[in-house]
């Protein structure tokens, strides 16, 4: 064997070695990032199967099939079945309630958050029934800002995902709800720039541009489709915006 063969052979044996677990089996490929989130906020946070569904099971798979190791954290259970992914059943916990709005959400947070672990994110999605009940965009960007506050003190480092609404069903909106479902929402945008510091990032993510009544599956709330668009939609934001 020729001295370059026989080097390239060690070299290959050796790779092999490293390459092994004490078991004798090849090493796992490490998670691509390890986060605890918390899911906050309304019923199409909270979902409610068979009727409509909820974006968390279609998040929490991609984040599994893109090899993330995540804990959904939350007071609530999701007692709805799920098919398992990858061999592993849903982490069915999150903090949505049917129902809520910004001012329930605000009321209720320091409670949640004493229930859970510390999160690392927060995924917030709150303000339609605002709109429905006409709370005033003022009064209901107050109540985020409040959130928001209450998020940073619980940890100075927290990430913030905080969605621009989808739409309801088109049928609902006059030029008149229109102007004002684009005004909560263009708030929302200038919230996420107000709201991030150094330490703590608000992340605007935008689940009304290119919105369509066939991802409803009713007036509010999504239909598989709809699910999978905003799970998307929230795991190409975060996987953008998390330092590795």
């Amino acid at each position: 064997m020729s001295q370059k063969i026989y080097k390239l052979a060690v070299l290959f044996v050796f790779f092999i070695l490293v390459s092994c677990t004490d078991e004798g089996g090849i090493e796992d490929t490490p998670p691509a990032y390890e986060v605890n989130i918390l899911t906050l906020g309304d019923s199409r946070v909270q979902g409610n199967r068979p009727n409509h569904e909820s974006y968390r099971f279609e998040l929490w798979k991609n984040f599994i099939e893109n090899n993330w190791t995540v804990d959904f954290l939350g007071p609530n259970i999701d007692t709805s079945e799920y098919p398992l992914v990858e061999g592993l059943d849903f982490d069915n916990e999150h903090g949505g309630v049917g129902g809520y709005t910004t001012k329930n959400l605000l009321a209720s947070l320091e409670g949640t958050l004493a229930s859970v672990e510390m999160p690392d994110i927060i995924l917030l999605g709150i303000g339609g029934n605002d709109l429905v009940r006409n709370v005033s965009n003022e009064e209901a960007i107050q109540n985020i800002h409040g959130i928001i506050d209450i998020l940073q003190d619980h940890n100075p480092d927290i990430t913030i995902f905080i969605e621009q609404i989808a739409p309801a069903v088109s049928d609902l909106y006059t030029e008149e709800n229109i102007l004002i479902f684009n005004g909560f929402n263009d708030a929302i945008l200038g919230v996420s720039e107000e709201r991030t510091t150094d330490d703590s990032s608000v992340i605007a993510v935008d689940m009304a541009s290119d919105w369509y009544d066939l991802l409803l599956a009713d007036q509010l709330h999504y239909n598989i489709l709809g699910a999978k668009v905003v799970a998307d939609r929230y795991f190409e934001a975060v996987d953008l915006n998390l330092e590795r």
